[in-house]
This record gives structure tokens, C-alpha cells and sequence, in this order.
């Protein structure tokens, strides 16, 4: 049986099950890593019947069947879940996806991503109408709000810092986190300045220009840091050795998800940030 022929009769079957399911009968794709940890944050796990590979927070969804890298699902593997849904990040993918995937009677729906705390609120709210749980998620952000604004308060009166987050490093440089993005929230919340503002979005910073911001503290994403030789061999770096924070050599590790996703841990990602700040102030 060929490749096509067996995505026509799983759609067709597909359409005609899920025809009279009601909202408790929902079966979810998760694609995406921020939306799956927002489903669980809502309690509608339960809901979630496999997701993509960037999902494995919190524990229970390392535990889910994966899919596969979330830009590039096969219509096939999706639809061998039997879903009534798939919910997904902006990156879900390919383009080809979709169309196939409502032929077959499945409700898509791909979220947009604001970077920051606002569109992370916006993220679950959209979450939540979908596997109805509106009320959860209002009192999920509202429990976010509340605490990003007494963090917020702990952070005034701080001396102004500057920080880089460094994502990866290759032959070709540092690739940090400029603007429009979940570390530049981060740092806007937490009063620092970000020594790559002037880029935008997770692009390769040269080393001049690095050298010339001279941050005092580097953030660094917990994929790219593994080891304490790790740690020197970044604070050697001919970009970060000569700046304030490679001579320190103290560089501050977060954890990839939820420093670089829309997370509902943004609130401990951003006290993560603030105790190292008071501590490089020698106040933590």
C-alpha cells in the first residue's frame, strides 16, 4: 500500500470518528514545547495524547509519544494518534501539513508568539479557550502577573548591568539573544540592559561588538553548558575573556525551556535572574 493511499484512508476514517465527539472526547496534538507545558499548567494533560520532541517539561510530558522535531511533523504520524486537535507553536510544520490534517476532520490551530510576558499571557489565554479551561487560565495569569510584579519591585534600586545571553557558539561566533526575544523580556523586567539590543531575535554577535558592550554578567542557555571545562572554555572565548564577566568567569546557567520559550515558569526564570544580579551587587 502506497504512502498516499494510506494518508487518504486515515483521513477519511479520521473525519468520520471524530465527527461526534464532544469536548471531553478531545484528543490533542501538542506541537511545540511552550504550548504542551501550558497545556499541563492548565491541569488538561490528560487531554494530550502525543507531542513533539521539544516537549519534555514538566516530567509527565517526557513520557508522552513524540512526533518528532516540531517544524517538520508527517501527516501520517499525526494522524496515527487519532487527534481531534492539534495545537502548535508558530514554527509548526511544514506548510503542507495542515491542509492534509483538516481534510481529515482536524481542528488546527497554530498560535502566533509575542516574546515576551504579554504575549505569553496571550498564549494562555488561547490555550485555555481551546481545551476549555477559561477560568484556569485567568487564574494562571493572574498568578503570573502578581508574582513578575513583587519580582519586579525586588529589582528597583538595583545598579544598572549590562548581561548577554549567549544561546550557541560556532566557528562562525556567539549566537545571543537580541531583541524580540524571551531573554530580552527577561532582562527589561529584571532593569538590566541587554549588551545585544540593537540585534533582533538569536543572530551571530561579532566579537568587536561584544568587546565594546562589555557585559558584567553572561547568561548562558543549560544546553550549552554542561561541565565546568565548558564553563572555562566559554570565559576563555577571545569575545568574553577581556569583558567584565570573563574575568569574573562566573557565568549564570538558565534552563533552555524556560529561559527561551513562553513559559509558566517565566516568573522563576526572572527571579533566577534578579538573585544573580543581587549577587553580583553582593547583595544575594
Amino acid at each position: 500500500m502506497n504512502k498516499h493511499l494510506i494518508v487518504v484512508i486515515c483521513m477519511s476514517m479520521l473525519a468520520l470518528s471524530t465527527a461526534a465527539l464532544s469536548h471531553s472526547d478531545m484528543r490533542v496534538i501538542s506541537s511545540g514545547g511552550s504550548i504542551t507545558e501550558v497545556i499541563y499548567a492548565l491541569d488538561k494533560q490528560d487531554l494530550v495524547v502525543a507531542a513533539d520532541s521539544t516537549s519534555h517539561y514538566p516530567r509527565g510530558a517526557t513520557a508522552l509519544p513524540k512526533l518528532g522535531y516540531f517544524r517538520q511533523l508527517s501527516t501520517e504520524g499525526v494522524l496515527s494518534f487519532h487527534p481531534t486537535h492539534l495545537i502548535g507553536a508558530q514554527a509548526t510544520g511544514p506548510e503542507t501539513l495542515f491542509p492534509e490534517l483538516k481534510a481529515a476532520g482536524v481542528e488546527v490551530s497554530i498560535l502566533g508568539e509575542q516574546r515576551d510576558l504579554a504575549g505569553l499571557k496571550q498564549l494562555i489565554s488561547q490555550v485555555g479557550e481551546i481545551v476549555h479551561a477559561p477560568v484556569k487560565a485567568k487564574e494562571l495569569i493572574e498568578q503570573i502577573d502578581n508574582r513578575v510584579s513583587q519580582l519586579k519591585k525586588q529589582a528597583q534600586g538595583l545598579k544598572p548591568i549590562t548581561a548577554l545571553f549567549i544561546l550557541s557558539d560556532s566557528e562562525r561566533g556567539l549566537t545571543v539573544a537580541g531583541a524580540n526575544t524571551v531573554p530580552q523580556a527577561l532582562f527589561n523586567d529584571a532593569g538590566i540592559t541587554n549588551a545585544a539590543q540593537q540585534m533582533r531575535d538569536y543572530k551571530v554577535m561579532d566579537n568587536e561588538s561584544i568587546l565594546a558592550a562589555n557585559p558584567d554578567i553572561i547568561f548562558v542557555a543549560s544546553h550549552r553548558i554542561r561541565s565546568d571545562q565548558e564553563v572555562q572554555s566559554l570565559c576563555q572565548h577571545p569575545a568574553i575573556k577581556v569583558t567584565t564577566a570573563g574575568q569574573i568567569c562566573k557565568p549564570v546557567v538558565m534552563e533552555s525551556s524556560s529561559a527561551l520559550g513562553l513559559s509558566p515558569r517565566y516568573p522563576e526564570a526572572l527571579e533566577h535572574i534578579i538573585k544573580k544580579v543581587q549577587a553580583f551587587h553582593g547583595r544575594g
